[in-house]
């Protein structure tokens, strides 16, 4: 239950025909930790009308209350402030066609039954900050004309936002979808913000989605589904890449990658996660790959060290105390990576030789690959 309505005893009564009434005589509608009893349906109402639309003239703010009954404002056209804040709906809401001319805030709502906003259009800020859609969320072909608010929504059912116009910033920060979430034939002009939001159902569809703004971003998403996680990152780079934005795209290249790997068979995908993407990083970490390099180095310089695997013909006294040894089979498993050669030392038998000749070859390949991945970052 939303915030504020968890405790109904003691809540005093409103039926729906009061608010009903008032919405006809085109008075304010202010209630605030109520029960509202009855369906309010605008309808059955004498309204005046813009074609044929009704034009509802009061302003309305109900907070922290409880509705039982239906709602249906189908068509409506509300001339001032809509304002539900942490109001629980336990009917069905229809908002097909409103235009919501003000700001329409509907902050930590909770929405028990179905939620249609089909076509409707927000002309001022839409808020749905928090908001709980406990069954399917419908916002077929609905326009946001200023900023969409999503952050931390729950949509317990499928969420469609097909054919939906954003010509405002949308955010969808830390926002959960627990089934589907659908936004093919959607057109995105400004930014669009997916940040930290979760998608537990199978899909995360953007099929022939328009993403017109400076950016779009699904950083620290999680994904249940690697293919929604592969089309989703790979939209976000392709629009971080046109507008410039290298370290992001970066960002977003690696997790599509990432999910790529997982839906190879497991004899690739486990080999992958380790040399190319834990190690390498898919190119877009180079610190990490010569940290690695380094990591990889020390590890064969314990080898070296373990047996007495090479033979030194530096002069004792040249050699510091007391860790003369590993410091010199540390030197030598850097040069060995590096392939410029053993210089004064020799193999002590032929198992080093191979331990030698694999840190030559997977160190070599290691530089080359991080000079590929520091121009790839930094030079272009």
């Amino acid at each position: 239950m939303a915030e504020g309505t968890q405790d109904i005893q003691g809540l005093r009564e409103v039926p729906a025909c009061e608010i009903l009434d008032k919405i006809e005589k085109g008075e304010p509608v202010e209630y605030d930790h109520v029960i509202i009893k009855g369906d309010l349906d605008i309808g059955t109402l004498n309204l005046p009308k813009y074609g044929d639309k009704p034009i509802i003239t009061s302003q309305i703010l109900i907070t922290n209350s409880w509705m039982k009954g239906k709602l249906n404002f189908q068509n409506a056209i509300l001339e001032k402030q809509a304002f539900f804040d942490h109001t629980y709906f336990g009917g069905y809401c229809c908002f097909i066609g409103v235009q919501f001319k003000k700001g329409a805030l509907f902050r930590k709502t909770k929405f028990s039954d179905g939620a249609v906003f089909n076509e409707a259009k927000f002309d001022f800020q839409g808020n749905f900050d928090e908001a709980e859609f406990l069954v399917g969320a419908v916002f077929l072909k609905t326009q946001f004309n200023s900023d969409a608010l999503f952050s931390r929504a729950w949509f317990i059912w499928d969420a469609d936002f097909t054919a939906s116009q954003f010509n405002g910033d949308a955010h969808f920060w830390g926002t959960q979808f627990r089934k589907h979430a659908v936004f093919d034939n959607a057109t995105f002009n400004k930014s669009a913000y997916f940040s930290k939001s979760a998608y537990f159902g199978y899909y995360a569809q953007f099929f022939e989605t328009q993403f017109n703004g400076d950016v779009l971003t699904f950083k620290d998403a999680v994904f249940n589904n690697s293919i929604a996680q592969e089309g989703a990152c790979r939209r976000a780079k392709n629009v971080l890449e046109r507008n410039g934005d290298r370290q992001e795209a970066g960002y977003h290249f690696y997790r599509e990658m990432e999910a790529k790997r997982r839906q190879k068979p497991w004899y690739i995908r486990y080999p992958e996660f380790f040399f190319i993407q834990l190690i390498f990083g898919y190119g877009v970490h180079p610190f990490r790959l010569m940290f690695c390099w380094f990591a990889i180095a020390t590890i064969f310089a314990f080898f070296y060290l373990a047996k007495g695997g090479i033979i030194s013909k530096l002069p004792a006294s040249s050699l510091l105390q007391p860790l003369s040894y590993f410091v010199e089979c540390f030197y030598f498993s850097i040069v060995t990576a590096v392939t410029p050669g053993y210089g004064k030392y020799e193999l002590t038998s032929w198992v080093y030789q191979v331990l030698a000749s694999v840190e030559a070859i997977f160190g070599t390949f290691m530089w080359a690959a991080f000079i590929a991945t520091f121009a790839r970052k930094y030079m272009k």
